[in-house]
């Protein structure tokens, strides 16, 4: 079942119905499983039935192209993309959505109402008994109102427990396809740089990426069973508290920064144009005034651990002053938890430049060959546990098909058989 899976999968052939159809008519198939023909439920009931195999056959080839030295095991690219879940809209309720459709059918029926009252007024009825019978109009408001009903118990439903996934109730709606929406699941992979194979994958209900290095990047290390590891990784993952976490983990992050400041008044004095300075435990603005903590009133509990600058006797002289802040005092510079680290990872990406550079190509390479040439933009089963063996199967598919193109088909079977 596994070698129909790997064959079906290697050749873009996802659903469990067209699998059976390959193995009455297949003769690649057909020979592979020894004339064998399993019907569609057995074929999906082996996946959702071995998870555990699965993962272990993903992890196992990783182990056969380490040994080839196919594997780098220095160097990581991270990387996450939305793929839609088996979760359609009309399955999917938020409380917002609930009351616009509440609205809509309190709107319809008191259209329906209308035309009872003018039955009422008109003895004949002759200007509307054209379009509705008396009798229908009452089975629709009839209907309507067992609807709302409905609604008012899903609303309740919603209150209580959040937005509703009927189908799969651990997709998110999330935002995908260059700023569209779509529920859908988050995966994780993680690419080791020297052959571009994936050494690690992961599945999130999570929509953003920003608390996923630590831990994706942290299963790469332990499947390749290294001592530390560097991960590079886009914009989107960074969190000056994963780096916290990376660090006690002994891996070396490389991440580019978004240079955004909601106190600059224009582009050109961004937080990154004022240096900390240690010794004096501030920071110098660009014009050479020294920003010093104070002690901020903690309007927020969530802003607990958050640390502000500020020298305002220094701004209301300062000429720039209109470029520097849109504040009414001065600038305030502000410090998040484990910002140092984070200054630390920024020095070290702007020192290797060059490396980053190099993680585009490195893990857009199995995004691309898996949506485009084996055909997996979107989940055929449902749940966590079970789109994550979903997607080990792809990625353990693409890193044969990419040991295959590396070493040759011939080549790799006789040092599989030796």
């Amino acid at each position: 079942m596994f070698k129909l899976y790997a064959y079906s999968y290697f050749n873009g052939i996802r659903s469990s119905r067209k699998i059976e159809r390959e193995c009455y008519r297949n003769i690649e198939a057909i020979w592979l499983i020894n004339g064998l023909r399993p019907d569609f439920k057995t074929i999906a009931d082996f996946r959702k039935n071995n998870k555990k195999p699965i993962k272990l056959a993903f992890r196992k080839f990783s182990m056969i192209c380490d040994e080839l030295d196919l594997i780098g095991k220095e160097m990581v690219a991270v990387d996450g993309s939305k793929f839609r879940a088996s979760n359609s809209r009309f399955a999917y309720h938020s409380e917002k959505k609930i009351q616009k459709k509440i609205e809509h059918y309190n709107q319809v029926a008191e259209g329906y109402l209308q035309l009872l009252d003018e039955y009422d007024a008109q003895e004949t009825g002759c200007c509307v008994a054209q379009k509705f019978s008396r009798l229908e109009i009452e089975k629709k408001i009839e209907g309507i109102n067992k609807r709302l009903s409905e609604l008012g118990e899903l609303e309740a439903a919603v209150k209580r427990d959040g937005t509703i996934y009927e189908t799969d109730p651990d997709s998110r709606m999330m935002q995908a396809n260059n700023k569209g929406c779509d529920i859908c699941h988050n995966v994780q992979i993680a690419v080791d740089d020297k052959n571009h194979l994936v050494v690690a994958v992961d599945v999130t209900s999570e929509p953003v990426d920003k608390e996923q290095l630590h831990s994706i990047t942290l299963q790469a290390k332990e499947e390749l069973g290294v001592e530390s590891i560097t991960a590079i990784a886009d914009k989107g993952y960074y969190s000056a508290r994963q780096f916290a976490k990376c660090k006690e983990d002994n891996i070396v992050p490389i991440v580019a920064k978004a240079d955004r400041s909601f106190m600059a008044a224009t582009k050109g004095y961004e937080k990154s144009r004022f240096k900390y300075d240690e010794a004096q435990d501030g920071y110098i603005c660009p014009q050479g005034h020294l920003l010093r903590p104070y002690q901020h009133r903690k309007s927020y509990p969530q802003e607990a651990d958050f640390k502000r600058y500020q020298n305002f006797e220094a701004c209301s002289d300062c000429p720039v002053r209109d470029q520097c802040s849109n504040g009414e005092k001065g600038r305030t510079i502000q410090d998040r938890p484990f910002q140092r680290i984070a200054d630390e990872v920024d020095r070290r990406t702007e020192q290797f430049a060059d490396m980053y550079k190099v993680r585009k190509q490195t893990v857009e390479h199995p995004w691309g060959t898996i949506k485009r040439a084996m055909g997996f933009s979107y989940f055929l089963t449902r749940k966590t546990e079970n789109v994550r063996t979903e997607s080990l199967l792809h990625f353990g598919v693409y890193n044969m098909k990419r040991a295959i193109n590396i070493i040759g088909t011939e080549q790799l079977i006789g040092i599989l058989q030796g």
